[in-house]
């Protein structure tokens, strides 16, 4: 009881703090329409490069139909890329990612989709494509960890670790069971290792991965994972080869959460200079239900007791995004499920997440926000979200169909009337 009290006083908080427009030591621009250019827009995502230029890319398509092309932007008009294999997948849990080399490469990886008949979830590919212009030209799509160019691989990950080595996560089924694998590139993308299975047991199979790399290399993986019973809990997975093989998943938080079905809400995780863990996850446990964050000291072998940075006794998915700056600061944005209308908050940590401000509304009341993705170069902050009318979004709600129902086929993502809203500003 004391517990469920706490988490309602907690969300109670948050909802009074998220009437500030951006927190007391934070100042964000109005915000902007940054797919206004492709006239819809979804599944946005940024990278930063090291010396601060920041590239933020999404996915649109004509019409808002299911043709997605990535449209990638630096500063200026974006560019355009199109895969000859198939349309880009504008799937808000599955976005295309982007990452940095040290280099200065900019790389993106994003799924493509293939109806086939008789089947009831499309086929998928992991692609992989680099520029050395900031996303202005791109080389030739390459296919990722497969022979076969479609599979069941998606709900990806893409990091570049400290030595430029590109690592790459993602779920696949095989016999009607999901599990993470995750491969390596020491060579720009060129080659990859063998597909490593990260754990023997069964993942959620639509929940985002997540991945990160200390200083001193150590690579850490996190997911949704399927415990006995059908709790579904997020797991943290250790490895000192490179992703060759992985210590024994630890459990963030026995949030004892069961569910017949998959969420659709990965994790975030990053690793600081120190070498602390940050993650933030969602889960739908009712009585504490929301968005929650942990952080390790030693290394992912145990987690502190989490903070609810938005939980109440029910909520819709959410999905969270982490960034860490300077001075110890930790950055929480999600589209809260507390409400009918999801709308795009904010928490700031000072302190390396030891505790939070109050929350800060992102978004605009009365719109619905989902998806957010945030990028942070020292103290300078950028956050973007999918954005549509309330009605498009309780009309989308309503006309998704029951995948339940074992009769019924799911098609490609659509990119619909949402646009992707952007608003940059920096952390005092």
């Amino acid at each position: 009881m004391r517990i469920r009290n706490t988490l309602q006083l907690l969300a109670v908080a948050a909802a009074t703090g998220a009437c500030r427009d951006a927190g007391a030591r934070t100042t964000l621009s109005e915000p902007e329409t940054v797919s206004a250019a492709t006239t819809v827009g979804a599944a946005p995502m940024f990278a930063v490069s090291p010396t601060g230029k920041r590239a933020v890319a999404w996915v649109s398509a004509p019409g808002g139909g299911t043709d997605g092309r990535l449209y990638v932007s630096t500063d200026g008009a974006p560019s355009e890329l199109r895969d000859s294999l198939g349309p880009i997948e504008p799937h808000g849990e599955a976005p295309p990612k982007m990452a940095y080399g040290p280099d200065g490469t900019l790389y993106a990886l994003y799924a493509v989709g293939k109806v086939v008949p008789g089947r009831r979830f499309p086929m998928s590919s992991l692609r992989l494509a680099k520029s050395a212009d900031d996303g202005r030209t791109w080389t030739t799509p390459v296919t990722i960890a497969s022979d076969s160019a479609f599979g069941t691989r998606n709900f990806h990950a893409l990091h570049v670790g400290g030595d430029g080595s590109l690592y790459v996560a993602w779920l696949e089924s095989n016999q009607g069971k999901s599990k993470t694998f995750l491969t390596r590139s020491t060579d720009a993308g060129t080659t990859w290792t063998p597909p490593a299975l990260a754990d023997t047991n069964q993942s959620c199979p639509c929940c985002r991965t997540a991945i990160a790399t200390a200083r001193d290399g150590t690579l850490y993986l996190a997911w949704r994972t399927v415990f006995p019973g059908n709790v579904r809990e997020v797991v943290v997975a250790r490895s000192e080869d490179h992703g060759a093989t992985w210590a024994q998943p630890v459990r963030v938080h026995a949030d004892n959460w069961v569910f017949d079905g998959c969420p659709h809400a990965g994790p975030s995780m990053q690793v600081d200079l120190a070498g602390t863990v940050h993650i933030a996850w969602w889960t739908g446990k009712q009585g504490s239900a929301g968005v929650f964050y942990a952080r390790s000291t030693d290394r992912g072998a145990t987690f502190a007791e989490p903070i609810a940075l938005g939980a109440a006794e029910f909520s819709a998915p959410a999905h969270v995004q982490l960034a860490l700056g300077s001075d110890r600061t930790v950055v929480a944005v999600w589209d809260d499920g507390t409400v009918k209308t999801p709308k795009v908050v904010m928490r700031v940590s000072h302190d390396n997440g030891v505790s939070f401000g109050p929350a800060a509304l992102v978004s605009a009341e009365g719109r619905a926000a989902t998806f957010p993705v945030l990028a942070l170069a020292g103290k300078d902050l950028t956050i973007a979200w999918s954005e549509q009318s309330r009605s498009e979004h309780d009309h989308e709600m309503a006309m998704a169909p029951n995948m339940k129902d074992p009769k019924v086929v799911k098609g490609l993502s659509r990119v619909g009337e949402s646009a992707v809203r952007i608003r940059s500003g920096r952390l005092q």
